[in-house]
């Protein structure tokens, strides 16, 4: 078995070792594994043989080079990539990965599936050689353009992966480098593509692959060769996999194995307690927190309903005063999270689900690569019916949501009580300030902390006078129509005058503007509320773009 890179002709384009993809990927290499390889594995269940539950082991190790025949020259590869680049950028990065390169050994991290099937020539062919193609094993499966393979050439110093897999036809095994054009080690002055590979798509004997990556048992096996060293590394897998795959683990459909500690349905809700030891959340980003939604769909209440396109769908919705975002998670039938919205009130928590398989495939023709936003952008042929369908979760949202926290029946209810804009506390006393304010020169910066254009207090130079002593949002809901808007009863000061603000929805983990329709007393300009907050107590009706209920707060926007 021999390393073989295409020759280089006029006719192919030369490409450098700057990557995109890879270095996109490469920024979170755990998580990008963890969604890429486990997702790929649910879309493999071997459905046809009774299998009901997916299982993934992730373990590192280490495998002598001497047991890989040939496997070694991918470093004289990647070393002659530097001779077609003049870029001091693509030289440097080129370097790094060859200083990485082991004497003996080769790190690597193996990702293998059980209860799975396997892949025939079709997508493993996809699999090692596809750009922006996948082949699926059936419509409804996560997987989009294939763009997420790069997360595998992110995680190694050699760009490099092998695949074992054995399915109803027999063994595969290939390996495969993504690297740059590059120099030949043989003949003089020839180019070779960026791409190579290490064996073919035909059946092998298992014998004949070596031992480490032999397979016996249905399914597929993914080892990233020459793995960055991370220190960690275990730990932060299994975050991500609490992360993403807790329902499909709660739900029975999947258990994961990392260097052999297992999590499954038993074990999960204490794993979740372990390694998340409070409630605090955020709505994307590395700190997210599975263990509200966990204990959401475990104690919550369920609702059902049919929703146009995807079938009927489940909602599950809790309360607890510890639950700090306000969001609803989005699953699919695989149970991976796809994203979390803002759409509940500070300590009310909720998980959408659609289970069935057709809502299933439509839902994953409107999500993007990444498996993280569902759009009506994202396929023009199902603009049109995704709006909708996106509408009707967001009213089933609402609508359970007034139901479930007693709202039903009610004409106006308190949302949030902000008594401490500008982080002042009610009550009218003088705030001291530790230094004095840099000027603002950028005049649509918004201020969440103490600003700087309040008066000074003559008496004392060291306090400033307040211009809002309180602000209060309720919520209203319209009985003919059953819309929501909002009163905002302003305290204000008799030198408080024009001011000018944006309302954002969220929290302190969680913050982004939202769109004002109307104002009853203020003036609307680029979504920039301005009100007349000397009156000492200013109500305002207010509309927002926003079919369901959210948490709104006043942010000052600076003169």
């Amino acid at each position: 078995m021999e390393w073989k890179f295409a020759q280089l002709t006029d006719l192919m384009d030369q490409v450098g070792f700057k990557d995109n993809d890879i270095e996109k990927f490469g920024l979170d290499p755990a998580k990008s594994i963890v969604r890429e390889a486990i997702q790929n594995s649910c879309d493999a269940l071997d459905i046809d043989n009774g299998k009901t539950q997916v299982k993934v082991v992730i373990k590192e190790g280490k495998v002598e080079k001497s047991l890989l025949p040939n496997f070694a020259k991918i470093e004289s590869h990647l070393k002659n990539c530097i001779e077609l680049t003049t870029d001091p950028s693509e030289i440097q990065e080129i370097q790094r990965h060859i200083d990485a390169i082991e004497t003996d050994t080769y790190s690597y991290l193996e990702i293998s599936d059980y209860n799975t099937i396997g892949m025939g020539q079709v997508p493993f062919e996809s699999l090692t050689q596809g750009i922006f193609k996948s082949t699926k094993f059936n419509t409804g499966s996560q997987g989009s353009k294939g763009v997420g393979k790069a997360a595998y050439y992110a995680s190694s110093y050699l760009r490099t992966m092998l695949i074992s897999t054995l399915n109803d036809e027999g063994n595969r095994f290939r390996g495969v480098a993504k690297i740059s054009s590059h120099l030949s080690l043989d003949v003089p002055a020839e180019k070779l593509n960026y791409k190579g590979f290490y064996g073919g798509v035909d059946l092998v004997d298992n014998n004949d692959i070596p031992l480490l990556f032999q397979r016996t048992e249905l399914g597929t096996s993914i080892f990233v060769m020459g793995l960055w060293t991370s220190p960690g590394l275990d730990e932060e897998i299994i975050y991500e996999v609490l992360r993403n795959y807790w329902f499909a683990i709660y739900k029975e459909q999947l258990v994961v194995s990392v260097n052999d500690i297992e999590i499954n349905a038993t074990n999960i809700e204490q794993n979740v307690a372990h390694y998340f030891t409070d409630y605090k959340d955020y709505k994307t980003g590395d700190k997210q927190n599975p263990r509200p939604y966990l204990e959401t769909v475990k104690n919550g209440k369920e609702y059902k309903k049919e929703i146009a396109n995807i079938g009927e769908c489940s909602l599950w919705l809790s309360k607890n005063d510890d639950f700090n975002l306000g969001a609803v998670a989005r699953f699919r039938k695989t149970k991976m999270l796809i994203y979390k919205e803002n759409d509940l009130d500070v300590g009310f928590a909720g998980v959408f689900l659609c289970d069935n398989k057709d809502g299933n495939v439509f839902l994953k023709e409107i999500e993007n690569d990444a498996h993280d936003i569902w759009s009506e952008k994202i396929n023009k042929n199902k603009k049109d019916e995704a709006k909708v369908t996106l509408k009707e979760i967001k009213e089933f949202i609402r609508e359970s949501y007034v139901d479930y926290s007693g709202m039903s029946g009610k004409s106006s209810f308190t949302v949030d009580a902000i008594d401490s804009l500008f982080n002042f506390s009610a009550g009218g006393r003088k705030t001291k300030r530790k230094t004095a304010p840099k000027p603002d020169t950028d005049p649509k910066r918004v201020r969440t902390d103490d600003d700087s254009d309040d008066p000074i207090d003559p008496i004392d130079p060291q306090t400033r006078v307040r211009r809002i002593d309180s602000a209060k949002f309720k919520a209203h809901i319209d009985p003919a129509d059953q819309s929501i808007y909002y009163s905002l009863n302003i305290t204000g000061t008799s030198n408080a005058g024009v001011q000018r603000f944006r309302i954002h929805i969220g929290t302190d983990s969680s913050k982004e503007a939202i769109n004002i329709i109307s104002s009853s007393s203020g003036q609307l300009n680029d979504n920039v509320l301005t009100l007349d907050i000397s009156q000492i107590n200013l109500v305002d009706k207010i509309v927002l773009d926003s079919t369901f209920l959210v948490a709104p707060y006043l942010v000052s926007i600076n003169d």
